[in-house]
Formats: C-alpha cells, sequence, structure tokens
C-alpha cells in the first residue's frame, strides 16, 4: 500500500489549499494593463524659427509607486497593490508622456516646443528650459477620488548651471467614477490634464520663456 502515499498526498494537498487549487490545470486570472499616455498625442516638430524649447523631467515618483502593479488605498494609510492590473510601462514614463502630450498641444502657439528630457535633441535651435516635476503622491480610493500632489519648476539652461525661473507646487482632486480600474485609471489621466494646463497657464502667463 505504500505505492500509493505519494498520490494521496498530492490529492490531499490540492484539496486542502486554495493556493494548490490549480494543480491539475487551473490558471489564474488575466492581468490588465493601462496607459495614462493619451490616445491622440500631438508630437512637438523642431523649430524652425526662434523658440523656446522645453525639456520636461527627470519625473520623479515614490518609491510605493515605482512599480508595476497600481497601487489604491482603502483609506487614510493602507495601501492596496493590483496583482493583475498593471501599468503598460513604467508609471514615470507614462507621466511623462502624458505631460508632453498635453503641454505640447497648449503651449504650439507661443511658439514653445516640448520634449521629453530622455528624448532631448542633442542639437537644436532657439532657447532651452528644463521643467523637471516631483511627485509626492498619485493614487486614489476606487469609486470616490484620486489625490495628486505634485512640486515642478521652470530652469533656464546656463552654461554650468540651471538659473531658476518659476517653482511651483498642485494639489488636484480628481473624482473616481466607479469602482474599476478602468475608472481610476481615467481619473488619474483627467488629473494629469489639469496639472498640465496648470503647468501651461503659468508658464504662459508669467512669459517666463522670454526671461533670459
Amino acid at each position: 500500500m505504500k505505492k500509493y502515499r505519494p498520490i494521496r498526498f498530492l490529492l490531499l494537498a490540492c484539496g486542502l489549499s486554495p493556493v494548490l487549487a490549480g494543480c491539475f490545470g487551473g490558471t489564474s486570472p488575466p492581468s490588465r494593463f493601462y496607459t495614462l499616455a493619451p490616445l491622440e498625442t500631438r508630437s512637438s516638430q523642431l523649430p524652425t524659427g526662434r523658440s523656446a524649447i522645453i525639456s520636461l523631467g527627470p519625473v520623479f515618483i515614490p518609491d510605493y509607486l515605482d512599480r508595476r502593479q497600481i497601487v489604491t488605498r482603502s483609506g487614510q494609510n493602507e495601501l492596496i497593490i493590483a496583482e493583475f492590473d498593471r501599468w503598460g510601462g513604467s508609471l514615470a514614463d507614462e507621466i511623462t508622456r502624458s505631460l508632453v502630450a498635453n503641454l505640447s498641444g497648449r503651449l504650439a502657439s507661443a511658439n514653445i516646443s516640448v520634449f521629453s528630457w530622455q528624448s532631448m535633441p542633442l542639437s537644436i535651435m532657439g532657447t532651452s528650459y528644463r521643467v523637471p516635476v516631483s511627485i509626492s503622491r498619485f493614487d486614489g480610493i476606487p469609486g470616490d477620488s484620486v489625490v495628486l500632489s505634485a512640486r515642478w519648476g521652470v530652469f533656464a539652461k546656463k552654461e554650468t548651471t540651471d538659473e531658476s525661473l518659476l517653482v511651483k507646487e498642485a494639489a488636484i482632486t480628481e473624482k473616481v467614477d466607479g469602482q474599476s480600474y478602468d475608472a481610476m485609471v481615467a481619473a488619474m489621466q483627467r488629473a494629469l490634464d489639469r496639472l498640465g494646463k496648470e503647468m501651461g497657464d503659468s508658464i504662459t502667463a508669467r512669459d517666463v520663456m522670454k526671461s533670459p
């Protein structure tokens, strides 16, 4: 009878633990991937005349967000990390692409071209500026709201240093229209759109691009 014990033990293990429910061909739920980049983007073209050039980035995010899984909250202090709902790329890159697309459309009429700092052309005409973004919070509660807290600035590129022209903070809350991750990501995109609008309005209103 001893020769049957391994099979009996395996059947018992698979029957007792949900973790081992896939012993005989079970599968995990499929992963779903999301992006923050707008479906329709307006790429900046190299300027043909005198123009200001913005290099947007780097974008800094806190450690708890620096992962492929989408992070939400169940309360003020508890974080929930989704196992099967993930970003299509790094979250910092997703944010960068979204802001570049947003600012490119908003600042085109002001003769300002916007590029990701990672893809900034090595040799361009015009005056260059750097716009780093530091995000301290970008998450929310499904069915409630998304919170985006960020600090950003405009720096004029000098020979050896950067001159600070503008530093601002943004605190944005956007309602989440549902419990799904689709609704969460849509609210996060709207929050980024509002951040891009605040950045674009501040840049053009103060005319910082005409500073030395």
